[in-house]
């Protein structure tokens, strides 16, 4: 329509064609003044009114389009007019408020005009666009204002229903008195502050006017997620708006609530005195039908409801503004679907258009099947859905948290409660608002009892008490009630019902319907149903379609046989039921193959459709099986008949199950699972067979096979065949022929940067390893991965760090004088540096109950602090007179201990920092590593003198000799979790394992690092240790040692009499009474070549040259002796031989011409049965049956000193130490002696431990320890300062062992078994 067009019509509008003609040339005068008179009702309007004009006037005079002018002051005038003509009508107070109101705004927007009016641009012309826009603005606004007021006194005239009267047909509704909103004190509104997210969301849809929203509104929520107060509020926010059109809150407990007839009367009731016209035609209505209230609510919505709201709407009284109807737990009321039936469609098909419906309710197929829109994602639709239930937890427990701060206010104020105990508050009670305010009525129920009352609810381990949950109680019984009523269902459907809802609570981590159906033997179609018929306690996520229960209260009721009586599930049954349940699926369902994997050239990922074949193959039931069935096993009372369901799954399925965690890329769970498993079994087969599959598992998931699942076959049980019998079904995989060392290292991890130290998590599960470059690097223990990004904060390298004792935290000291604490999991630091040291920190450690932080320092003092502030705790300790390089508590938090830079140890109190009695002194060099074992009693130290030594930590005293191995300093200590054992790490690049009671050395070093090892600690298991280095790399380690190495070598046909290792380690000489010589690689146990053949008789002893190049051996007879040979030995320089003989006698040869070198050495009175050279080739040892040892000089061929008595039988063997100092000889005495070599005294008492003679005797490369071969069928390795046994003998022989010697590395040992044997034996020592 044109600006003409639009002229016309106003004036023909107000003045009718003649008016129109005779005024159209003086129209804007005309206008002004019907403005004017319009306003003539109430001075106040047209003083803002006459305003208003004047500046018309002017502005129509500056204008360049008059027509427009005209037409604004037209539309206006228009508007005046209508607001006039209401003047006499309503309440005249509360109309003359509105008319004030509007003078008001009038008076406001031609303050802005006349602003305009004075701008110098408009002094020359109004043209400017941007003026001209503004000032139509300004001129709009002056309608709107008109507009909104006559809006406004339309509503009140609309809501004046004082002429309604209360008559009887009014009684005729038989409403409910107690519905509505306003009645009854259980009605509380939300806390202050508290739901306003959700409030703002839902005054949000009120106000939206626009032709397409939506006039219904669904809440949706658990019980107890504070619906009901919610909707309270809603209706106090409303009432303040005057929107509140109607309420009506159901309630089981109120019969006038609960019954369905009831709600639409009530509503209607409640909306005749709102809206006069809806009451004046609702009259009429009831006059016609005084028992409408009576019938059902389909004739009750269209009589009720759409007729008396449709003369409403002819009125436009409530134009511009939506009433809004509230119905509060629609579940709480019986039959409810009757109404929802009728009054949906209602709303959905704009019968009550310009009426707003909130509805709230918990989940239940009687509401939503009615309410629920596609999905719950959705917002569109006519009647909008909105999930408590699915609000975010953080938002909701901060709405908690000001609940329980306002309503223990007093509490907090008198510090009868913490802000710590309201936040534990919060935790427990989750998303629900009815278990925090039920808490609330708990502790403030008995005044003299709030302080005992709030320690049961945080704290008691018996449990609620029953004052404290009866409300939750009865909530949740009606819900049974409701849901599988006694009444309603046969006693195997409400089996059936409680086994799914026991099921859901019994997980391990909530499941799919689908899984559900499959554990219990259900069909799919009757767990949804149940489920469904639970949804105001459970729900199906949609998600991930698991189901959920809202909150743990509801577990605990079950749970309890005393609260939930009937509905109990008894743990101890329904685990075996799932534990069952699991078995028998992984049974059904495990293979071989399963995925069908085509090739081990392929990683798993570049298998077309792998993700699909696993979830094909691995459906969810199964996968839940393969991770949880441990855990149900530990729900379960594990006695014969649950052992009896094992059994078979391992002997048959274990390894598919393996499988399956490899294709779930859940290695590092299926670790766990069968630690577990090992946990709750007792000693047997089965428990013994589990262990050997977890060091299988181990080698898988440090091995880096991960993503590679057919090697699992071909790569890993091969190795396992004759361990693990179970295996023996895959016979046709390749053979692998084990010799050489069993590895002792478990996996080796890189850091781009030196290690100063690490630490392992209380569970061991996490390592935390601080490095030179300042950075702090954390690693998963099971896979070797690196966990997040480093901790970056100090300057300088970190010296030390340590778990709390939750591990949640880390703390670090450093070379920038600082000490930090760190979220373990996120790596933020957790407040700011703990600053007071002068120099750099070297230690840190935290105290047993994680609230207290000791440092060392190179300032000379040990310093306490708190661990969650920062705050120092008292002066620093002093007393040390050099700096400080090691920290620890002991297990009670009551002492430190601490080792210096000045060779000391010290104990201090932790309370007053006084020093517990004298410094432990016996060290010869810096103290660099201290230890508390772990019941407080002993201390260890380790030391730049090479010694790690134990001291008794209440006395100082040393407890035995140092222990001594190490070439170079100890860096780390540490005791194993048992207190039995001690590991030391040292420069000299070595690991070592300690007897902690005798110093024995328990096995060999452990050999892997390049550079010094500089921190080491034992896993929480003691299986295993981990050791950082100045190499970059973080070693694992098995301690176990004597694992046999490879079957025995074997080729000789006759008995095998002497074994000597080659100078390098790879080879192995042996003799045999077969006539021949063979060599054999040391790694493998392939013989190298073919025998060497040349004898006539049987070869008697063998031996390298120093070089290798060369192997003596003897036959009987030897020329040159007059009886038999029965040892020979290489010089050194591999210039000689010597030989000894059954003849007594001892000769010296030429190795290069066979030439004897002088006369036989004559002494022994008995044959000679072994001899050697001293390391410098001057000295010769050899043993007899005479029971002595002798001494010659190799070139004189004279006796050096007397014989070294003291065996009590026959000498079989001797040999020299690697440094000539000491001789060892084993005796058909059954014992192991050890000499000095030059005055020929023994050191120390005989080795004891073997029951027969011994055979055979050698030292290792470093001289520490010494072994043994034995007619009692053992190998044994003692200590060689000690003659304490290192570990228990090498037993499995069949027959007695004739022959023993170490490789030149010292990792690995070589012997002959029997006396008629054809075999060698190697092992790992």
């Amino acid at each position: 329509m044109g600006k003409r067009d639009k002229l016309k019509n106003t004036f023909d509008k107000m003045f009718g064609n003649k008016e129109r003609n005779d005024m159209i040339k003086d129209s804007l005068e005309t206008f002004l003044k019907i403005l004017k008179e319009s306003s003539d009702f109430n001075p106040i309007l047209k003083s803002a009114v006459g305003g208003v004009c004047a500046s018309l006037e002017i502005l129509n005079k500056k204008a360049k389009n008059k027509k427009d002018m005209i037409q604004m002051t037209a539309d206006l005038a228009a508007k005046a007019q209508e607001l006039a003509s209401l003047k006499g009508q309503g309440n005249s107070s509360e109309v003359e408020h509105h008319f004030e109101q509007l003078a008001g705004k009038l008076d406001s927007i031609n303050r802005k005009l006349k602003e305009k009016l004075d701008h110098s641009a408009l002094h020359r012309t109004v043209q400017a666009d941007h003026d001209t826009q503004e000032i139509e603005g300004y001129c709009q606004e002056l309608q709107t204002a008109y507009d909104q007021c006559k809006t406004q006194i339309l509503f009140k005239i609309e809501r004046d229903t004082t002429k309604i009267l209360k008559t009887l047909i009014m009684s005729k509704l038989k409403n409910s008195e107690q519905a509505p909103h306003d009645v009854g004190p259980d009605k509380t509104p939300c806390t202050d502050g508290t739901r306003v997210a959700i409030l703002t969301e839902i005054m949000k849809w009120v106000q939206n006017s626009l032709p397409n929203a939506s006039l219904g509104y669904w809440m949706c929520g658990m019980a107890g997620t504070g619906k009901s107060i919610i909707a309270k509020s809603l209706c106090l926010m409303l009432e303040e708006q005057q929107l509140l059109a109607g309420s009506f809150f159901c309630s089981r407990q109120i019969p006038e609530c609960r019954e369905y007839h009831h709600i639409i009367p009530t509503i209607a009731y409640q909306l005749a005195y709102y809206s006069c016209t809806f009451g004046e035609t609702l009259e009429e209505v009831l006059g016609e039908d005084q028992n409408i209230a009576l019938k059902e609510p389909s004739i009750q919505v269209k009589k009720l409801l759409i007729q008396p709201w449709k003369a409403v709407v002819k009125t436009k009284r409530f134009e511009g503004c939506l009433p809004v109807i509230v119905i509060d737990a629609l579940d709480e009321c019986e039959n409810i679907s009757e109404v929802l039936k009728t009054i949906v469609p209602a709303i959905q098909d704009g019968q009550l258009s310009g009426l707003k419906f909130f509805f709230t309710s918990r989940p239940g197929k009687d509401v939503s099947s009615h309410l629920q829109i596609e999905s719950e994602a959705s917002t569109s639709g006519t009647v909008k859905n909105f999930y408590l239930h699915n609000v975010e937890e953080s938002h909701v427990q901060s709405d908690i948290e000001k609940f329980l701060q306002y309503e223990l206010k007093y509490e907090l104020q008198n510090d009868q409660i913490t802000a710590k105990q309201i936040q534990d508050l919060v935790k427990i009670s989750g998303k629900l608002f009815i278990y925090a305010a039920t808490t609330v009525k708990y502790i403030k129920g008995a005044k003299e009892w709030q302080k005992k009352r709030l320690h049961e609810v945080l704290h008691s381990a018996q449990g609620p008490n029953p004052l404290q949950t009866k409300p939750m109680d009865v909530l949740y019984s009606k819900i049974f009630e409701g849901a599988i009523s006694i009444s309603e269902r046969t006693p195997e459907e409400r089996k059936e019902s409680l086994r799914v809802a026991h099921t859901v609570v019994s997980t391990a981590t909530p499941v799919t319907c689908d899984t559900i159906s499959q554990l219990l033997g259900y069909d799919i179609e009757t767990v949804q149903a149940i489920i469904t018929s639970l949804q105001s306690v459970m729900y199906i996520n949609e998600g991930d379609k698991k189901v959920y229960t809202f909150h743990a209260s509801f577990s605990d009721y079950i749970f309890s046989a005393e609260r939930s009586k009937e509905n109990h599930c008894d743990q101890l049954v329904h685990q075996v039921l799932l534990e069952k349940a699991c078995l028998g699926i992984m049974e059904q369902k495990l293979c071989f193959n399963m995925c069908n994997l085509p090739s081990s050239f392929l990683l798993d990922k570049e298998v077309e459709g792998i993700d699909r074949r696993i979830a094909e193959n691995i459906p969810g039931e199964l996968e839940y099986c393969c991770c949880f069935w441990a855990y149900h096993l530990g729900k379960c009372a594990v006695d014969e008949a649950v052992i009896s369901m094992l059994e078979p799954f391992i002997q048959k399925k274990v390894i598919f199950w393996i499988e399956a965690m490899f294709l779930l890329d859940k290695l590092p769970l299926c670790l766990d699972i069968l630690e577990m498993a090992l946990k709750l079994l007792v000693e047997g087969k089965t428990k013994d067979m589990l262990r050997q599959i977890k060091g299988m598992v181990n080698l898988c998931a440090l091995g880096k096979i991960q993503g590679r699942t057919p090697h699992l076959y071909l790569s890993i049980v091969p190795f396992f065949l004759e361990e693990i019998h179970i295996f023996e079904r895959f016979q046709r995989l390749m053979k692998v022929k084990k010799a050489g060392k069993t590895l002792r290292q478990l996996g080796s991890w890189s850091t781009p940067s030196r290690i100063e130290c690490l630490s392992l998590s209380p569970d061991g599960s996490i390592l935390a390893t601080g490095l030179e470059n300042g950075d702090i690097m954390t690693w998963d223990t099971k896979t070797g991965v690196q966990k997040g990004d480093p901790f970056q904060g100090h300057s300088e390298r970190v010296t030390s760090v340590t778990f709390s004792p939750d591990g949640e935290r880390i703390v670090s000291g450093s070379w920038d004088n600082t000490v930090k604490v760190w979220n373990a999991r996120t790596g933020a630091p957790e407040g700011d540096p703990f600053q007071g040291h002068s120099d750099f920190v070297t230690s840190v450690a935290f105290s047993p109950d994680g609230e207290r932080i000791v440092s060392g320092s190179y300032d000379n003092t040990v310093r306490i602090w708190n661990a969650r502030t920062g705050a120092p705790e008292g002066d620093p300790f002093q007393g040390h007179s050099r700096k400080i390089n090691s920290v620890a508590f002991s297990p009670d938090g009551e002492r430190i201990v601490s080792g210096s830079y000045d060779s000391t140890v010290r104990v201090w109190n932790v309370r007053t920092g006084v020093p517990e009695g004298n410094p432990f002194q016996r060290h010869s060099g810096f103290v660099t590593s201290v230890a508390f074992s772990p019941d407080g009693e002993r201390i260890v130290s380790g030391s730049y003198d090479n010694t790690v030594r134990v001291w008794n930590a209440r006395t100082g005293a040393p407890e035995g000799d140092p222990f001594q191995g190490h070439s170079s300093l100890v860096r780390s200590v540490a005791f194993s979790p048992d207190g039995e054992r001690i590991v030391s790490g040292s420069r000299d690049i070595t690991l070592r394992v300690w007897n902690a009671t005798t110093g024995a050395p328990e096995g060999d070093p452990f050999q892997g690092h390049s550079n010094a090892v500089t921190s080491v600690a034992f896993f929480p298991d003691g299986e295993r240790i981990v050791s950082g280095s100045l190499d970059k790399t973080v070693r694992p380690w098995n301690v176990r040692t004597g694992d046999l190495e490879g079957d025995p070598f074997e080729g000789h046909s006759d008995c095998v009499t002497s074994v000597a290792f080659s100078p390098d380690g790879e080879r192995i000489v042996s003799g045999s009474w077969d006539s021949t010589v063979r060599v054999w690689n040391a790694r493998t146990g392939a013989p190298e070549g073919d025998p060497f053949q040349g004898h006539s008789n049987g070869v008697s002893s063998v031996a390298f040259s120093p070089d290798g190049e060369r192997i003596v051996s003897a036959e009987n007879p030897f020329q040159g002796h007059s009886d038999g040979v029965s040892s020979v030995a290489f010089s050194s320089d591999g210039e000689r031989i010597v030989s000894g003989s059954y003849g007594n006698t001892v000769r010296i040869w030429n190795a290069k011409t066979g030439a004897p070198e002088g006369d036989p050495f004559q002494g022994h009175i008995s044959l000679v049965t072994s001899v050697a050279f001293s390391p410098d080739g001057e000295r010769i040892v050899s043993g007899s049956w005479d029971n002595t040892v002798r001494v010659w000089n190799a070139r004189t061929g004279a006796p050096e000193g007397d014989p070294f008595q003291g065996h009590s039988d026959r000498v079989t063997s001797v040999a020299f130490s690697p440094n000539g100092e000491r001789i060892v000889s084993g005796s058909g005495d059954q014992t192991v002696r050890v000499w000095n070599a030059r005055t020929g005294t023994p050191e120390g008492d005989p080795f004891q431990g073997h029951n027969s003679p011994v055979t055979s005797v050698a030292f290792s490369p470093d001289g520490e320890r010494i072994v043994s071969g034995s007619f009692d069928k053992t190998v044994r390795v003692w200590n060689a300062r000690t003659g304490a046994p290192e570990g228990d003998p090498f037993l499995g022989h069949s027959t007695v062992v004739t022959s023993v010697a170490f490789s030149p590395d010292g990792e690995n040992c070589v012997w002959l078994r029997g006396q008629h044997s054809e075999g060698l034996e190697y092992t790992k020592l």
